[in-house]
């Protein structure tokens, strides 16, 4: 379990997790829970799209908050039409991500994965 948080400052990205995982030969598969605002998911999409070689899961939280609405840090606001819920999901599914609906879909989704159930 990595935690990035959702800081102005970006240390490490979805994307450099995932290659991290995605080297690592004892991972089977990687699971993340992004949120609304920024363009980490969709990055991430377009490179499992391309080159991903171990399966992947998420969430994105705040897919039920008001358009136009911005939570409580920098690391949420919506840029356009990136950034959102829907743009991100739709992104992530098109890459082959499985998106659960709540949190704790994760689990559920990568056994699935894992056993060939996609």
């Amino acid at each position: 379990v990595v935690g990035i948080g959702g800081d102005g400052v970006v240390g490490s990205t979805f994307l450099d997790i995932y290659r991290m995982f995605e080297h690592d030969p004892e991972t089977l598969g990687v699971a993340f829970v992004g949120e609304i605002g920024g363009t980490m998911e969709e990055e991430l999409a377009a490179y499992i799209d391309e080159k991903g070689t171990k399966p992947a899961v998420a969430f994105i939280a705040g897919r039920n908050v008001p358009e136009g609405k911005r939570l409580g840090h920098a690391g949420a606001i919506v840029e356009g039409s990136r950034g959102t819920a829907e743009s991100k999901m739709n992104a992530l599914t098109e890459a082959g991500v499985k998106v659960g609906a709540v949190p704790w879909d994760l689990g559920k989704l990568m056994r699935d994965m894992l056993q060939g159930d996609q």
